[in-house]
C-alpha cells in the first residue's frame, strides 16, 4: 500500500528532476551562445549558421515550454508557473512561424510580420506574472518617482531609429509597440529587483529585453546581419527566465 508520504516524495523527486532538466537546458543554451559567436568568425557560411540557430531556438523554446508546463503540476504557484510557460510558448509560436517561413520559402521573413505577435505576447504573459507577484509585497505601492521612470527612457530608441533609418511607418509602429511592452515589463518588475530569490528570474528577463532591443536596432541599422546578433541569445534568455522562476519557489520552500 502506497502511503501519502511516499506520494509526496515521488512528487518532489519529479519536481526536482524537472528543475535540473531546465537547468541543463539553460547551461547548454549559454554554451551554445558562446560557441555561436565564436563560429561567426570562422569560414562557416552565415546562411547555414543561421538555419542551425533558428532550429535550436525552436527546439529550445518547445522543450522549455513543455518542461515548465509539466513542472506546474507539482507547483504551489501553478497559475504563475503556467504564465511563465505560456510566455515561453508564445515566443516559440512566433519562432515556429519564422522558421517555417524561412524553411519553406527559402527567403528572409519580412519585418514586421505575424511572428511579432508571438514575440510580443511573451511580455504580456510575463507582465501578468509580475503583476501578481508584486501585489503580494505588502510594502509595494505605486509611487511616481523619477528613479522609477527610467524604463521610459527606452522609448528614445524607437524615436531615434525612426529619425536616422529609412523605416516604413509599420516598422516604426512595431518598434514602438515592442519597446512599450519591454519598458512596461521592466517598470512593473522594479519592486522585485532587490529580492534575492528573484535574481535569476530578473536576469533572464533583462537578457530577453536586451536581446529584443539589440534585434530591433540591428534590423533597422544593419539589416543584412540583424538575426546573427541575437540568434543565440533568445534560448539563453528564455531558459534562464524559466529556471529562475523555478528557483524562486524552491528557495521559498527552503
Amino acid at each position: 500500500m502506497i502511503t501519502w508520504d511516499q506520494v509526496i516524495q515521488r512528487m518532489l523527486k519529479r519536481k526536482e528532476l524537472l528543475i535540473l532538466t531546465v537547468k541543463a537546458v539553460c547551461i547548454l543554451s549559454f554554451v551554445w551562445a558562446a560557441l555561436f559567436y565564436i563560429l561567426l568568425f570562422t569560414n562557416i557560411p552565415y546562411s547555414k549558421l543561421n538555419t542551425v540557430a533558428n532550429g535550436i531556438q525552436l527546439f529550445a523554446g518547445l522543450a522549455i515550454g513543455m518542461l515548465v508546463i509539466c513542472y506546474a503540476r507539482f507547483s504551489f504557484e501553478r497559475y504563475l508557473v503556467l504564465g511563465v510557460a505560456l510566455a515561453v510558448l508564445s515566443w516559440t509560436l512566433g519562432q515556429l512561424y519564422w522558421f517555417s517561413f524561412i524553411f519553406l520559402d527559402g527567403s528572409s521573413l519580412p519585418y514586421p510580420s505575424i511572428a511579432d505577435l508571438g514575440f510580443m505576447g511573451t511580455y504580456f504573459f510575463l507582465i501578468g506574472v509580475i503583476h501578481t507577484i508584486t501585489k503580494r509585497i505588502p510594502q509595494y505601492t505605486i509611487k511616481i518617482k523619477y528613479r522609477n521612470l527610467w524604463p521610459l527612457g527606452l522609448l528614445l530608441i524607437p524615436v531615434f531609429l525612426s529619425l536616422v533609418g529609412s523605416n516604413t511607418l509599420l516598422i516604426n509602429i512595431d518598434n514602438l509597440a515592442l519597446t512599450l511592452a519591454i519598458g512596461y515589463t521592466l517598470w512593473k518588475a522594479q519592486p522585485i529587483f532587490p529580492i534575492t530569490r528573484y535574481r535569476l528570474f530578473i536576469a533572464g528577463l533583462c537578457l530577453l529585453c536586451l536581446s529584443d532591443m539589440i534585434f530591433m536596432i540591428c534590423i533597422c541599422l544593419i539589416p543584412d546581419t540583424y538575426t546573427l546578433s541575437t540568434d543565440a541569445l533568445f534560448p539563453a534568455a528564455l531558459s534562464l527566465t524559466a529556471y529562475g522562476f523555478m528557483k524562486v519557489e524552491e528557495m521559498s520552500d527552503g
